[in-house]
């Protein structure tokens, strides 16, 4: 890279710093060099009662949603046993029932199609029509 093509890399990468530095709340030089110039508006101070409440306000992550602490009770061998077993007998009983109404579906088996054997021509045949 040459001196220019560098120099140039530079000039662009403090553009977009400075731009993109433009969505920072607090610090932002944009709003701060037009502020200086006379050009931006300066920033009010919040009112009393925004900054009494912030101030009471916790400064960490507050979750959305607290739920209370349950502990669920792991089941008994006895018990995962008599779960597979109603699993399993659901499961036959629906393969039962699919099976039955597969049978009821297709019902009897068609009757073969017959097609008469053709009729042979006798005599002369003309040739088929040519198209236009």
């Amino acid at each position: 890279m040459t001196a220019n093509s560098r120099s140039f890399v530079t000039a662009i990468a403090a553009a977009l710093a400075l731009v993109t530095a433009g969505c920072a709340g607090d610090l932002n030089p944009v709003r701060d060099v037009f502020v200086a110039t006379g050009a931006g508006a300066t920033p009010t101070p919040a009112p009393d009662f925004v900054e009494q409440s912030r101030a009471a306000a916790p400064t960490g992550y507050v979750p959305v949603a607290r739920l209370p602490e349950r502990e669920t009770p792991a089941k008994t061998p006895e018990e995962i046993a008599a779960l597979e077993a109603e699993l399993v007998a659901t499961r036959d009983d629906a393969e039962a029932r699919a099976a039955r109404l597969r049978r009821l579906a297709i019902g009897p088996a068609p009757e073969p199609v017959t097609v008469p054997p053709p009729v042979p021509i006798e005599g002369e045949v003309a040739p088929p029509p040519l198209p236009r």
